[in-house]
């Protein structure tokens, strides 16, 4: 007896609440008075087109209908950007990937022709036109010969600066880190870290995404790793409850048509690596474990996925994402989490390749080979199933562990909804992102995710001073010295225009902005660090105001990571204030005391490079004499 017609024997009582249902190619059943979708056109109710029936039935049905093309291709997870006009063409065409234009295919090279399934939109245009244009690429999807929806995945695109994976205007609800969440972890507002969660899934999926690829969940215990600002902090215990907050949030008590799924990654932790350099995890405290316990946070709250990284291990002659012993025995097997997805990082096999010089230097359909042995599902970055295919077809892999994978992916887009109604109404796109109530939650994230490191009582600043001129005493507006300068920064994908300091503008809602020192009350110099060690010429301009003899009030944008704060340069200043990628407004609102600071740091800063270098990659709280320890954080 086969799989499916044992399902079919011990089936249940069938479901019969009516959901909603769209269809534009796919003609409507209607059977006992309910509405089916007939995806494959044959004008039966297929057990895969029925939504009565429990999710693992219909996933064995469709997949007894599928070729070992249509198989692969939902194994595949290419870059798909949307075109800013919203606009589905038939022919290659120019979007935004990480702030720089890139040539897309036509949606139906991977759709049709390719049978691809997930699609990674980190496009920008606005909602109504982000809806259509999702629209579009499923109405193509299902008039393909089985039917088959598209789920749409984005990085994380709520940063209320936005740059990075996703960069341009931010159409979506503002929340502090430009793409990550150490400003959620500054917070410790679990229950805001949940409605976050929850306004993320709303406005995904009202322009149609279904798949967050986050929340990063690994550790911040290595100073040096460049995706430090991505992660939550360096508390195991802090990131777990915060990120199975974000991910119930976002999901709701199970999957359906109102969640979005997450991709917590990098599995099994990617923060430990030797001396930071993101190329070879390193274990020299001994406490692998301690970086598995957010995972297995996010993996109870419902996470159906996960992301493995680049890096080589060590002790295994392998990279993460072609280990079996971290994705099938731990994973699957001793933690039991046998059903959850494993991803790649995005260009690991074919792109960038495992960052082990023994494994790049495999022709790419052996890196396929060894990723499928290890248990990996399915494929970032990667748009060509055809290496795969050959992999079968020469009995180097069998169709049985095809199906393997393919049965998890099926069973996220049943779980979804997509099969009765991927589509999405672009007039509720357009009142549902960034609304006011999304808005205003996210605006409280970022005033509660301020940290005030140091202040000799110059904070908060006055919003009138009072001014004394031929005897006269009278009141006016402070004057602040803060600098704002455009300048360009390097990334992975090519130079990304960044600006640094208050926007004049604003500062001008609050205070009287002078380009001299000698003319301020008052210096606020805001910098972002940029790396574990801020470059010096950032921070010629306290000089300059402590030449003028100014109160200064030194903002550090931790965008990167953590950074050194030496004994003296703490010293040289009245006030230190961290936060992490927020709204000047926010900012402001705390620096004027209009909103009394409430963050605390969710890492240590070190007040040495030396104290850096001596620290174990893999273990937290240990620097040595930390210029700020982890948990601090004053109030007015």
């Amino acid at each position: 007896m086969t799989m499916l017609a044992a399902a079919l024997v011990a089936l249940p009582a069938l479901a019969q609440e009516q959901p909603e249902i769209e269809a534009r190619v796919a003609p409507i059943l209607e059977v006992d008075g309910l509405q089916f979708k007939d995806l494959n056109k044959n004008g039966v109710l297929d057990p895969y087109e029925d939504w009565r029936l429990p999710v693992d039935v219909r996933v064995e049905d469709l997949l007894s209908q599928m070729t070992l093309e249509e198989k692969v291709g939902q194994m595949f997870h290419p870059i798909l950007s949307m075109p800013a006009d919203g606009r589905v063409t038939d022919t290659p065409y120019l979007a935004p990937f990480f702030g720089r234009l890139r040539e897309m295919p036509a949606p139906a090279t991977y759709v049709v022709e390719r049978h691809i399934g997930f699609l990674l939109n980190n496009g920008i245009a606005q909602p109504a036109a982000f809806a259509s244009w999702s629209n579009g690429v499923q109405e193509i999807a299902e008039g393909t010969r089985l039917g088959i929806p598209v789920v749409f995945s984005s990085d994380p695109r709520h940063g209320a600066v936005l740059i990075g994976h996703v960069a341009g205007v931010q159409y979506f609800s503002g929340w502090p880190k430009r793409e990550g969440f150490l400003g959620m972890g500054a917070t410790r507002d679990v229950e805001l870290t949940q409605k976050y969660g929850e306004v993320v899934a709303a406005e995904y999926r009202a322009v149609g995404l279904h798949m967050l690829l986050g929340p990063i969940v690994d550790l911040m215990t290595e100073p040096r790793w460049g995706r430090n600002g991505e992660t939550w902090g360096e508390d195991a215990e802090l990131t777990a409850t915060l990120a199975s907050a974000f991910i119930r949030g976002a999901q709701g008590e199970e999957l359906g048509p109102t969640s979005i799924a997450t991709m917590p990654k990098h599995w099994p932790g990617s923060g430990p690596h030797d001396d930071g350099s993101g190329r070879w995890f390193a274990y020299p405290g001994d406490n692998f474990e301690y970086h598995l316990k957010p995972f297995i946070a996010a993996f109870e709250a419902g996470a159906p996925s996960t992301m493995c990284y680049y890096s080589g291990i060590p002790f295994a002659d392998n990279c993460a994402v072609c280990y079996s012993e971290y994705l099938n025995n731990l994973l699957r097997n001793e933690l039991g989490f046998s059903d959850i997805i494993n991803c790649t990082d995005w260009g690991v096999i074919s792109r960038v390749g495992p960052l082990r010089e023994d494994l790049a230097e495999l022709e790419v359909k052996d890196r396929y080979l060894l990723a499928i042995n290890a248990g990996v599902d399915q494929f970032g970055g990667e748009s060509d199933p055809s290496l795969v295919i050959e992999l079968v077809n020469e009995g180097k892999v069998s169709e049985e562990r095809i199906d393997q994978s393919v049965r998890r992916l099926l069973k996220l887009k049943f779980q979804l909804g997509l099969f009765e109604d991927p589509y999405v109404d672009p007039y509720q796109a357009q009142e549902i992102v960034g609304s006011a109530e999304f808005k205003a939650l996210g605006y409280q994230a970022q005033l509660e995710s301020v940290v005030l490191l140091k202040n000799d009582g110059v904070l908060p600043l006055p919003e009138a001073v009072l001014d004394i001129s031929a005897g006269q005493i009278s009141a006016r507006r402070p004057r602040i010295y803060s600098p704002y300068v455009v300048y360009q920064e390097q990334t992975f994908f090519g130079t990304q225009e960044r600006t640094m300091g208050i926007d004049p503008k604003i500062a001008g809602q609050y205070a009287t902005v002078v380009d001299d020192p000698e003319d301020a009350d008052f210096a606020v110099i805001e910098i972002d660090v940029g790396g574990i060690e801020i470059p010096p010429e950032r921070l010629e301009t306290v000089e300059l105001a402590k030449a003028a003899g100014l109160p200064i009030v030194l903002v550090l944008n931790f965008d990167r990571a953590p950074t050194v704060l030496t004994p003296e340069l703490v010293e040289s200043v009245d006030a230190i204030v961290a936060e992490f990628d927020i709204t000047d407004n926010a900012l402001l609102d705390v620096l004027f005391g209009r909103f009394n600071p409430v963050g605390k740091l969710p890492f240590q800063i070190p007040s040495s490079i030396e104290s850096v270098e001596a620290q174990l990659e893999d273990v937290p709280f240990d620097l040595a004499d930390p210029a700020f320890d982890y948990g601090f954080g004053l109030s007015y």
